[in-house]
């Protein structure tokens, strides 16, 4: 096929959810209850989530976003606050701290993880600096010095957890680590109910200014309506949230699926042509990246498209934003940099089979070399 021509639908896809057989009852339930707003089923997947992640309140939340602007406005994050990011990551990171109100200091990550740089982090610390956002990238827990950096400086540490369900650092899942944990349940994440996000916190007070915030800030019973501050619509349905009550039991089979498949991967992928993961434990392998040691990642790209092989791009380094660029004091991003420029993440759906693997390897192969 011509290079540039209408790219066919994908063969095999980087990321598909597995389904649970419960999904249709449960749905059904929502149906014939006729009360598709947030109700008893977000309190139930709430309390499925908190023990899931092992803490003692969970939020539901409209989306990933919607949990991190949450988190950060009710730990009092705010105007003139200075909230360090890492370089690579969704811009929705960087946008929810804008939303807040605070500032995103943009910081360059290490090259194991690819979360916030620990050395790099203490150099990026100010009097302004009132709290951290470590993205758990790709399905990898951050560098755990991340966290005692904060606690000896007295830092608030708002985990993104959107690409990470169910990954640990030293056996406690992500999501824990923290003051407040944020999820996003969006279809292609490894729990997926369509969209929707969670905040996990041990602060109980924390998880009461979640809720008051959450729909319309009221004085409660009668006087629901009686907002007492601005507020956000930021409430998950019974619906998507009847999608995540069934699929949390999918979780554990797919997280294995995954690691299964990255491991086949890791014994077929050859080292000549790419640098591979570093064996981090914990990982759940949201993606499977690697970082070409030659060819155009965009060429590469393009070409297993082609064949119906989908790859994902990395996230454009967050400095190199118009709308956050301006905003960033000169400052080197080396890793950020060779990250940006090297990465493609492959084909991990856990309905993958060995010898499909075996395929995709294959044809990524060619197609690197062939870019050369």
């Amino acid at each position: 096929m011509k290079t540039g021509a209408k790219e066919p639908s994908p063969r095999y896809r980087t990321n598909e959810p597995l389904i649970s057989p419960k999904v249709m009852e449960y749905l059904g339930q929502v149906i014939s209850e006729r009360y598709l707003s947030p109700g008893n089923w977000v309190r139930k997947f709430e309390k499925a989530w908190a023990k899931e992640c092992g803490v003692h309140h969970a939020v539901a939340a409209s989306s990933g976003t919607a949990a991190l602007h949450l988190a950060l406005l009710a730990t009092g994050v705010g105007k003139g606050d200075e909230v360090i990011v890492p370089a690579m990551t969704c811009p929705d990171t960087l946008n929810a701290v804008t939303f807040a109100g605070a500032i995103p200091v943009i910081v360059d990550i290490e090259p194991v993880r690819f979360g916030l740089d620990p050395s790099r982090l203490r150099e990026e610390i100010t009097p302004n600096t009132k709290a951290v956002i470590p993205v758990h990238l790709y399905g990898a827990a951050v560098d755990p010095e991340i966290f005692s950096i904060c606690h000896e400086r007295d830092l608030l540490v708002i985990e993104d957890a959107a690409e990470a369900h169910g990954a640990e650092l030293g056996g406690q899942p992500v999501g824990s680590l923290g003051t407040a944990g944020c999820f996003s349940f969006r279809g292609d994440k490894m729990l997926g109910v369509g969209t929707g996000g969670m905040i996990t916190t041990n602060d109980e007070q924390l998880a009461g200014r979640v809720n008051h915030l959450i729909g319309l800030a009221g004085a409660g019973g009668f006087d629901r309506y009686h907002s007492l501050e601005l507020s956000y619509s930021y409430e998950m349905s019974n619906v998507h949230a009847a999608v995540g009550v069934a699929q949390i039991e999918m979780l554990a089979p797919t997280i294995a699926a995954k690691q299964r498949i990255a491991g086949f991967y890791d014994r077929l992928l050859s080292s000549d042509l790419m640098d591979k993961p570093a064996l981090v434990d914990g990982h759940v392998f949201w993606r499977y990246v690697v970082l070409l040691k030659r060819g155009n990642p965009r060429r590469v790209h393009s070409l297993l498209a082609e064949q119906g092989i989908e790859t994902m791009p990395p996230f454009v380094p967050a400095y190199r934003l118009p709308h956050y660029a301006g905003q960033q004091s000169p400052k080197p991003f080396p890793v950020a940099d060779d990250v940006y420029e090297r990465l493609l993440s492959l084909p991990i759906s856990p309905y993958l089979e060995r010898s499909q693997v075996e395929e995709i390897v294959t044809l990524f192969h060619a197609a690197v070399v062939v870019e050369n």
